[in-house]
């Protein structure tokens, strides 16, 4: 079975609760998921496929149960600070062969990417990315062998930002999906304020369930929705960067 693992906690400090801001009378991440469950409906019912909110198992967390029941995304409690081991626990608990991998800030995560992902996975490679999407729309997925070889000995570390260094990357197999630099400058990931404004103008202006990609990108740089948070981008990865240091 795959399991898409969306990774989610309620502590942030940046924007607090943001998977809980509401659009339209969805949270954000039922956005998320009501993405992946529409996309991949036939795979859910035949149980081949199911999703969980991957989170700690810090109290603050126990909100995503009143969001969702366990036929939209079951909510799994693992590793408080090392996110691949907490996969791992919910992969184990649950009898999962490969895992998607979706950050819970990246509402709008390509959905046609993971399932290119799960084609490869399912074809023997150990590790896919997609690669040429807008921050926040790219996937990863890995089998949950390759997982498990990959966290021997640093089952005990802090891993929580720029984790998938853990990874050997000559096991990786990457997709190209564009190579258009204005297209992977555009951000569309859940950090700022201003982030949460770019969903909601998006959100409620298409029909996120059953838009492509390709239909969603050229929409927003239509309308220059795209500029409401560009700003961050170097912020962002400045944050990205100091945190990734202090773990190492």
């Amino acid at each position: 079975m795959t399991g898409v693992f969306i990774t989610a906690r309620l502590g942030s400090t940046r924007l607090s609760e943001k998977h809980l801001i509401e659009v339209d009378k969805k949270t954000l991440i039922e956005w998320l998921v009501e993405r992946f469950s529409t996309a991949f409906k036939e795979k859910i019912e035949s149980n081949e496929l199911k999703i969980f909110i991957t989170t700690s198992v810090k109290a603050e967390n126990k909100k995503f149960e009143s969001i969702f029941d366990t036929n939209e995304a079951a909510v799994f409690y693992g590793s408080d600070e090392n996110i691949p081991l907490r996969h791992l626990e919910c992969a184990v608990a649950n009898n999962i062969d490969y895992i998607i991998s979706i950050d819970g800030d990246d509402i709008l995560c390509s959905t046609e990417a993971s399932s290119s992902i799960i084609e490869k996975l399912l074809s023997g490679s150990h590790m896919v990315q997609t690669k040429g999407l807008p921050l926040g729309m790219n996937s990863t997925g890995y089998s949950t062998l390759f997982l498990e070889s990959s966290l021997k000995g640093i089952e005990t570390s802090k891993l929580e930002t720029g984790w998938g260094k853990i990874f050997n990357t000559a096991k990786i197999d990457v997709i190209q999906l564009k190579s258009d630099e204005k297209i992977e400058e555009m951000r569309m990931t859940l950090d700022y304020e201003p982030d949460a404004d770019f969903f909601k103008k998006v959100i409620s202006s298409i029909d996120v369930l059953n838009a492509s990609d390709d239909l969603l990108i050229e929409t927003i740089i239509k309308n220059n929705w795209n500029q409401i948070n560009e700003h961050l981008n170097d912020l962002y990865w400045s944050n990205f960067n100091k945190q990734k240091k202090e773990e190492n």
